[in-house]
């Protein structure tokens, strides 16, 4: 069993790196703040709306509320991955633009080291900065008219590389990731401007580096219902941080006039600014609740976005964000030698106020999930959740994003330390 384990996990790690290689399109939002925020979401989450806070399952990782490590068996080791592709048209008005996007979700690794206690590690995303904008104007002075278009592109965001730790006792735990941050938030702009005899290139480009140390609280109790039923309530805690940043900018110019040879310069390729970009107080609670066919559970959370401040300013496209969300899950049986009874059936859905408050108009994503959990002979389970969503509104001036979501999860456990016995 141990070797099955072993090569399953050498073949995802290795799809993992021809993943990097894949072009992520993201989203137009992506250039506020700092880009489209991650949900930190576990298998089950992907077909149950996004929820985790309240759940505490024995052979799944879930970073999102670290008390839940606590839940891992005594000598077993957890590994699980994921990824997810997607589909978006995105509106502005009567005009239609359709892009894809296909990129790794997460890597995590568990283990517990006795009953009292679990650990965890590996690494999320945080947020993705990812969009490609063209915009087309013109400058009039007297009888003059400067026709030029703009370009505006970016990649990069943050990751973290997580250390967690949970220690349970009667029913209570208490547990705690701590994340080193990190990520380049990369913005250019590239301007154009042709006239009769004459033509300019001017490049931009505005490299923000972030590095710097945070930690993420969670707590949760379990209890039983009239002797056979399980609940679990849960939260989560973060505080406003101080990420450490680096600004630097870079700027050139070419001019190309008909009457001589081109020329070019670079007008700016220094530091901008060291300081600090704030991450905000954020909190959320959530419950589950477990028969021996169904789990349900929903999450509430928010963050204070409209305190934080970027090199000392506020940002005026940021403002507090909170969401709502709720899933269910019906299993036949969950051992049985009919593989249909065995699959895990979810549904669930989302609705959020995002941190993006733009043209007075703050954005929303509502999504519906559906998903199915696949148990394997190989001791892993395949998690498979879709989602049909909308993000944003085509009114005062603003983008609407209808997207369709594919997530692939796959969850590994295998037991160790154990003695082997020959008769």
């Amino acid at each position: 069993m141990r070797n099955k384990f072993v090569i399953v996990t050498a073949v995802i790690l290795l799809f993992v790196s021809e993943i990097k290689a894949q072009v992520n399109l993201g989203s137009p939002y992506s250039r506020f703040g700092i880009g489209d925020i991650e949900n930190l979401n576990i298998g089950r989450s992907n077909g149950m709306g996004g929820i985790a806070l309240g759940l505490r399952l024995p052979y799944e990782i879930n970073p999102s509320n670290p008390a839940s490590y606590s839940a891992i068996p005594n000598k077993t080791f957890l590994f699980q991955s994921g990824f997810k592709a997607k589909r978006i048209k995105y509106s502005v008005t009567d005009n239609n633009v359709v892009d894809y996007d296909f990129k790794l979700n997460s890597i995590n690794a568990a283990f517990s080291l006795n009953k009292y206690w679990g650990i965890s590690f590996g690494m999320n995303p945080v947020s993705t900065v990812s969009y490609n904008i063209l915009v087309s104007d013109s400058v009039s002075m007297g009888d003059y008219t400067s026709h030029f278009n703009n370009k505006y592109t970016g990649e990069g965001g943050l990751t973290d590389v997580y250390f967690g730790n949970a220690f349970v006792y009667k029913g209570f735990s208490l547990g705690f990731n701590a994340a080193y941050l990190f990520g380049p938030l990369l913005n250019r702009t590239e301007s154009v401007e042709n006239e009769q005899g004459y033509s300019s290139y001017v490049y931009s480009l505005i490299d923000t580096k972030v590095r710097d140390f945070h930690i993420r609280y969670g707590i949760q109790y379990t209890d039983s219902l009239f002797g056979k039923y399980n609940f679990t309530i849960g939260g989560f805690y973060e505080n406003k941080t101080d990420l450490n940043t680096v600004r630097t900018k870079f700027v050139s110019r070419t001019i190309n006039p008909a009457s001589d040879f081109p020329r070019s310069d670079t007008i700016m390729n220094d530091t901008l600014s060291k300081g600090t970009i704030q991450i905000p107080t954020a909190y959320g609670v959530g419950f589950s609740f477990m028969t021996k066919q169904f789990i349900f559970g929903a999450d509430y959370k928010k963050a204070n976005w409209n305190d934080v401040l970027f090199f000392d300013k506020k940002p005026s496209s940021l403002t507090n964000s909170s969401s709502f969300a709720f899933g269910i899950e019906y299993t036949n049986e969950y051992i049985s030698k009919q593989f249909f009874k065995t699959l895990n059936w979810r549904l669930g859905g989302h609705y959020t106020n995002t941190e993006l408050l733009l043209n007075n108009t703050q954005i929303k994503d509502i999504g519906i999930n559906i998903g199915v959990g696949i148990p394997t002979k190989l001791g892993a389970k395949l998690n498979f959740g879709f989602e049909i969503g909308k993000k944003g509104t085509v009114e005062n001036n603003l983008l609407k994003e209808n997207y369709y979501m594919l997530n692939f999860n796959i969850n590994l456990a295998n037991r160790w330390f154990i003695r082997r016995r020959f008769f």
